[in-house]
């Protein structure tokens, strides 16, 4: 369930006057005794008992997506943050001139994700099949992406980590990391073959242990196998080094509502707008015809400023295109670790064929003013 796109639950029944629908919304697997939410209504007419409740609406508030800075993860599993998805509870009932018959209860996860106009499904999806593999990112698989390379032995933290997937891993599930500097080194990891679970997968195999496996010099590859070790997903991961600029670092919630990591390494710009409010000074006038020349007759108040920041990502391959719809489309956004907004409304999404040095400029207001009035 993506909170950002309606969901609909339907209730219609033979003989039903009316409908009910409870929620039961939790950061856990367990959910409350009492509904969340109990939603009801009447049959639209006589002819037509067909009613339908969107819920997303009660779900998203539920879903903080607390920022982490994109922190240096172990190469084992680590359990995604309860705060980026929700646990909802379904349950339908049937009215029947005002007695009410459950008819069944469905689980979902939701995720402060959207669904494209394009991806048209049923009403109500129901979750019948555990998938072993479910990403919280929509990109073609074989894309290959960017990181600032640095002198560091071991894979940095903080802005200049190359960060980590969201992904649902089922029973047996598990990644391998494939070194682009040796193919010959491998490491297969996060198996369970006892819990599902959603994890954050480093982009980078890193090894606490032994800092020398790293793969952050040369990068590697990253794969996805499901339980029957059918490679479902794969992505590059490479160093870039950019000597002359300070790359910038978005991080973004993404079209599946998992938190994106994505760096511009060409040349930024950063502004600052000021506003204002005039209003008339009283000045004091001790003998008639005379006053203080510099106290002046008007002065300002309220005065502040946002700081805004241009960004070019530099050459890019044709794939790139899919990060900008989505960042674009995004409502959580972070710049250098600062909370932004994005201010670009419109973009060309290059195709090779039609420009060959592809490089995406965007624009970003930070979301706050510069002298706090938080209260």
């Amino acid at each position: 369930m993506y909170a950002r796109t309606p969901f609909l639950v339907q209730v219609s029944e033979s003989g039903q006057t009316g409908s009910k629908v409870e929620l039961f919304i939790s950061l856990t697997s367990t959910f409350p005794a009492t509904a969340t939410y109990t939603l009801e209504k009447n049959n639209p007419s006589a002819t037509n008992n067909v009613t339908r409740y969107n819920v997303t609406p009660f779900v998203r508030e539920f879903i903080s997506n607390t920022y982490q800075n994109i922190r240096t993860l172990p190469s084992t599993a680590t359990l995604t943050p309860s705060g980026a998805s929700a646990y909802v509870q379904v349950k339908r009932y049937k009215n029947v001139s005002g007695t009410y018959t459950l008819l069944n209860t469905i689980s979902y996860r939701a995720f402060d994700g959207y669904r494209a106009y394009t991806d048209s499904g049923q009403i109500a999806t129901l979750p019948t099949v555990t998938p072993v593999v479910f990403p919280l990112f929509q990109y073609p698989t074989g894309m290959t992406f960017y990181y600032p390379a640095t002198s560091d032995t071991t894979v940095p933290s903080g802005l200049l980590s190359p960060g980590y997937f969201t992904v649902y891993l089922g029973i047996s599930a598990y990644v391998k990391y494939i070194s682009l500097a040796n193919p010959a080194n491998v490491q297969t990891t996060n198996v369970d073959t006892v819990n599902s679970r959603y994890v954050d997968i480093p982009y980078i195999w890193q090894s606490a242990t032994t800092p020398s496996s790293n793969y952050y010099a040369g990068g590697n590859r990253v794969e996805f196998y499901d339980s029957f070790n059918v490679l479902i997903y794969s992505f590059t991961f490479k160093p870039l080094a950019e000597c002359r600029y300070t790359p910038v670092t978005i991080d973004f919630i993404n079209k599946s509502g998992g938190w994106q990591r994505v760096f511009f390494f060409k040349a930024s710009t950063n502004k600052i707008t000021t506003t204002s409010e005039d209003y008339n000074f009283l000045t004091a006038v001790p003998t008639v015809n005379q006053w203080n020349v510099s106290d002046g007759q008007t002065r300002q108040m309220n005065r502040n400023a946002r700081r805004k920041i241009t960004v070019n990502s530099g050459s890019v391959d044709e794939n790139f295109k899919f990060i900008i719809e989505q960042l674009m489309l995004s409502e959580r956004i972070m710049v250098n670790n600062l909370p932004a907004k994005i201010l670009t409304n419109d973009a060309d999404l290059f195709k090779i064929v039609n420009k060959k040095d592809l490089n995406y400029t965007l624009d970003f207001e930070f979301a706050y003013d510069e002298v706090a009035t938080v209260y």
